[in-house]
């Protein structure tokens, strides 16, 4: 079996709990913080939980990001990924739903995923410089490779293989603004409906929801346009499935999406090589 169809088994090599960085608050606001956080968790808890799936490549400098290199060079650009990456990681883990996997692509030896990923959880904390918080509600991460295929054969078999347990989030590891309060809604949505959307500005979509398996969302003939988005959702009409779809949102692609990083993010950008856009 190729490694690309491979699904390793469940050990403490190839599964991490990691703790989530919380936003820096002021400590007069960390009891009304903690109070808030259980809430959610009980709001969440009468949802049924969606299995969140994670689109990630392994932050290797030259071959993530390759739009930003120019701007940051290829060491800032993955180290800017890694970063973008494990933040997503945490939201998820903070939003309280369901199991997370993450898919990774060029798929990683099982006995690199430790040395692969531990160090880069580690830079992620010292970079943000918060206290961690221990979280017990926070699901296991799963890592798994990426199926083989287009973007769109990739997307449905990845969401093939959970789908029969119950719905299925799947998203990207590039978007600022998928937190864990969108990540909340997109399941309520999900909860109402038959499948959600969070279209992008580019005209994509960063995260797509299902409770049961449609494979006209992914029949679309090409992936790298405008209209990615509005052709899922005319697909997902067609095969008669209603549609919840968040507001839009935005990734990060282009060296001109940086400033708005910094502005949202700075924490994400600190320590990184000053961004040229004219290189």
């Amino acid at each position: 079996m190729a490694i690309a169809q491979q699904r390793w088994p469940v050990t403490s090599a190839n599964c991490l709990m990691l703790e989530f960085i919380p936003s820096s608050l002021p400590a007069s606001e960390e009891a009304s913080t903690m109070s808030h956080a259980t809430a959610c968790q009980s709001a969440c808890s009468s949802l049924a939980q969606p299995t969140l799936i994670i689109f990630g490549r392994l932050p290797v400098p030259g071959q993530c990001k390759t739009r930003l290199i120019p701007a940051l060079g290829a060491q800032g650009a993955a180290r800017l990924y890694s970063r973008m990456l494990m933040r997503m990681l945490k939201e998820a883990q903070a939003a309280h739903l369901g199991n997370i996997v993450l898919m990774l692509t060029p798929p990683p030896q099982a006995a690199r995923l430790e040395t692969s990923l531990a160090p880069l959880m580690a830079e992620l904390d010292h970079t943000l410089e918060h206290e961690l918080m221990h979280d017990p509600q926070a699901a296991r991460i799963k890592l798994e490779a990426q199926p083989t295929g287009t973007l769109g054969e990739r997307m449905q078999q990845a969401m093939a293989r959970y789908l029969s347990h119950g719905p299925v989030m799947l998203m990207g590891s590039d978007l600022p603004a998928l937190d864990r309060q969108r990540l909340r809604d997109a399941a309520h949505g999900l909860a109402s409906h038959d499948a959600v959307l969070q279209p992008s500005k580019d005209g994509g979509y960063g995260l797509i929801g299902l409770n049961q398996p449609c494979p006209e969302a992914f029949a679309l003939t090409h992936w790298s346009h405008a209209d990615v988005c509005a052709e899922t959702l005319t697909q997902l009409t067609h095969a008669k499935r209603t549609t919840h779809c968040l507001p839009v949102s935005w990734d990060v692609d282009e060296p001109e999406d940086l400033e708005q990083l910094t502005h949202d993010l700075p924490a994400l950008m600190a320590q990184l090589p000053p961004v040229s856009l004219t290189s």
